[in-house]
């Protein structure tokens, strides 16, 4: 579809929003709602910066006009956070988080790795297992949230699971290239896999990856 045509579609699309919604809901939550639409075009066609600045700014104009039902968007992935971490970890004990922001850097210095599930609104995750001490044979890392940028790199020796989600955003991954990246982007993004090592690993970990809108990062390293 042409530039002229797409947007001639966006202008049809918003104005019988206007038509239909306008007697129900205020001039904001159209526009921003129009903003949604706009952001998950342009992550459809690869233009990450303008899909995203679209996307936030829709998600504030719907915060301002609609906190209860942004609250409510929050408590609902809270609720599924908890019944996925007890599936995440088998039954398993595991430390367990819950922040409105979380950032992690764990890409410098050694690090203590344990299985753990967190939950955050906002997320910036960037971990390194190569500079890992694991706690346990089996680790599972369970990250959960509205919107996140995560970067993960793990050496290649470790038996690797990954399951990862995100409703928006892209996913860079590519197994058979572990210093290169395929990205994945746009809308309903997944990624499960498993190495060919995994049960006769030494050290496992599984990686789970659960979010509304991300930019995730995994990189096999030698």
């Amino acid at each position: 579809m042409s530039r002229k045509r797409e947007a001639f579609a966006v202008m049809l699309i918003g104005i019988g929003m206007l038509v239909l919604l306008g007697p129900y809901v205020g001039f904001f939550t159209i526009v921003a709602l129009l903003l949604l639409l706009i952001g998950v075009i342009a992550l459809r066609h690869g233009k990450m910066r303008k899909g995203y600045i679209c996307l936030g700014t829709g998600a504030g104009l719907l915060l301002l006009d609609h906190l209860a039902l942004v609250l409510g968007i929050g408590l609902i992935s809270l609720g599924i956070f908890y019944v996925r971490a007890n599936k995440a970890h088998g039954g398993q004990k595991h430390f367990s988080q819950q922040n409105f922001i979380k950032t992690v850097q764990y890409n410098r210095d050694p690090w203590m790795m344990r299985s753990t599930s967190s939950w955050h609104a906002i997320g910036d995750i960037d971990c390194d297992l190569s500079l890992a001490m694991a706690e346990e044979p089996d680790t599972v890392l369970y990250f959960h949230g509205l919107i996140g940028d995560l970067d993960f790199v793990i050496p290649e020796e470790y038996g690797v699971e990954i399951e990862a989600h995100l409703l928006f955003g892209q996913i860079g991954f590519n197994p058979e290239h572990p210093m290169g990246m395929e990205r994945r982007q746009g809308v309903l993004n997944r990624v499960q896999w498993k190495s060919a090592n995994y049960l006769n690993s030494a050290q496992r970990v599984k990686l789970v990856i659960f979010y509304v809108a991300g930019d995730l990062n995994i990189r096999l390293s030698a």
